[in-house]
C-alpha cells in the first residue's frame, strides 16, 4: 500500500503465480509489454514446464491491466499436440493481486473432428498458493447428519 496516497499500488504482471489448479508461472515483462516465461503444469519435474509468450498493455486502466499468452503444450519430454491462450486482466481484489483470466485450449483434431477441438475455461492466478485450502474443502466428504 502507498502510505502517501492511501492506496494499493500495482505491481505488475512479472513474478510468481500459482493457479487454483496447482499450475505455476513465472513471468518476466518487456518495457514494450512482451510477456516471457515458464508455465509448470501441477506436479514436480521439468516434464511439466513450458515456455510462454504474450503481451500485455503497457498502462493500467481503472485499476486493470489487460494482457494474453499462449503455450503451445510441446517441451523435450512431452508433445500434446495443442495450445492454450490465455487472456485477462491484472487486477487488485480486495487488496490482493491476482490474474484473471478466461483460455481456450485447443488439440490437434482431424478434420471431421474440429467441432471437438476447443475447450473454454477461467483461472484465477494469485501471487500465492491457496489451491490446497480450496482442494481440501472441496474433497473432503461431509459429515452425514445424526438421525
Amino acid at each position: 500500500m502507498d502510505a502517501r496516497k492511501g492506496v494499493i499500488t500495482m505491481k505488475g504482471l512479472a513474478g510468481t503465480w500459482y493457479g487454483r489448479h496447482g499450475a505455476r508461472l513465472e513471468l518476466t515483462v518487456q518495457h514494450d509489454g512482451t510477456i516471457e516465461g515458464t508455465f509448470f503444469t501441477p506436479g514436480d519435474g521439468s516434464s511439466g514446464a513450458f515456455p510462454l509468450v504474450g503481451m500485455c498493455d503497457t498502462r493500467s486502466f481503472e485499476g486493470s491491466r489487460s494482457f494474453g499468452f499462449v503455450v503451445v503444450w510441446n517441451n523435450d519430454y512431452v508433445n500434446q499436440h495443442s495450445a492454450t491462450s490465455w487472456s485477462g486482466q491484472y487486477q487488485i481484489v480486495n487488496g490482493e493481486e491476482m490474474l484473471t483470466t478466461n483460455w481456450l485450449l485447443t488439440r490437434e483434431t482431424a478434420p471431421e473432428e474440429c467441432w471437438a477441438a476447443t475447450m473454454v475455461g477461467s483461472d484465477t492466478f494469485r501471487r500465492e498458493w491457496v489451491g490446497a485450502a480450496e482442494d481440501a474443502a472441496q474433497t473432503e466428504p461431509q459429515a452425514e447428519p445424526a438421525g
